[in-house]
C-alpha cells in the first residue's frame, strides 16, 4: 500500500506538472500588429517631339553612310553632304514617370525607310539619355547612321521606329 501511495502522490506530481505548464503556455498569448501599404505610380509615357531627319544627301558611286548625332551633326562616309542641307535633326523623345526613378531606353537595330520600291537602312541607334526622371521627366535625342547604297536612287525616303521606355 505504501508503493501505491506513493505511485499514487507521483501520478498527481506529473498530472499537476503537465497541468501547470499548459496553463502557464496558453495564459499568456501575445500579437504584434503590422501594417500593410501599396503605392501606385503613373505608369511611364513617352512622346515624340522631333522625328530623325539626315536632311539632304548625295549617293556616290560607291555607297556610304551618313552618321547623325544626338547632336544633329552629321559625318559623311563616301557620300555627299550638299550646302543645301534640308531639314537635318536628331529624334527627340520626352519621357514622364515617377520623379527620381531611373528607367531603361530600348532602341532599334535596324530600320528601312523606303521611297516606293526602293529603301536604304538605318542602323547604330544611340541616345544621350541620363536615364534618372528629374523631376519627373527627361528629354532626351536619338541619331543612328543611315547606309546609302551604291547609286542610291533619288527619292525622298520614309519610315518609323519605335523607342521603348520603362522602369528599372
Amino acid at each position: 500500500m505504501k508503493n501505491m501511495k506513493k505511485s499514487i502522490v507521483i501520478l498527481a506530481g506529473l498530472f499537476l506538472m503537465i497541468f501547470s505548464a499548459n496553463s502557464v503556455m496558453g495564459q499568456n498569448p501575445q500579437n504584434a500588429t503590422a501594417n500593410a501599404a501599396a503605392n501606385i505610380i503613373s505608369p511611364m509615357a513617352i512622346t515624340k517631339n522631333v522625328d530623325l531627319n539626315f536632311g539632304n544627301i548625295a549617293a556616290g558611286a560607291s555607297g556610304g553612310t551618313v552618321e547623325l548625332g544626338t547632336d544633329g551633326e552629321r559625318t559623311p562616309e563616301d557620300v555627299i553632304l550638299p550646302s543645301v542641307t534640308g531639314t537635318v535633326s536628331a529624334a527627340e523623345f520626352t519621357v514622364t514617370g515617377l520623379t527620381g526613378s531611373t528607367y531603361a531606353i530600348t532602341l532599334p537595330t535596324t530600320v528601312t525607310i523606303e521611297s516606293g520600291v526602293n529603301n536604304m537602312t538605318i542602323t547604330s541607334f544611340t541616345e544621350d539619355a541620363t536615364n534618372t526622371l528629374t523631376a519627373g521627366t527627361e528629354t532626351f535625342n536619338v541619331g543612328a547612321t543611315l547606309n546609302v547604297g551604291a547609286g542610291q536612287a533619288v527619292g525622298s525616303y520614309e519610315g518609323t521606329f519605335d523607342v521603348t521606355v520603362d522602369y528599372e
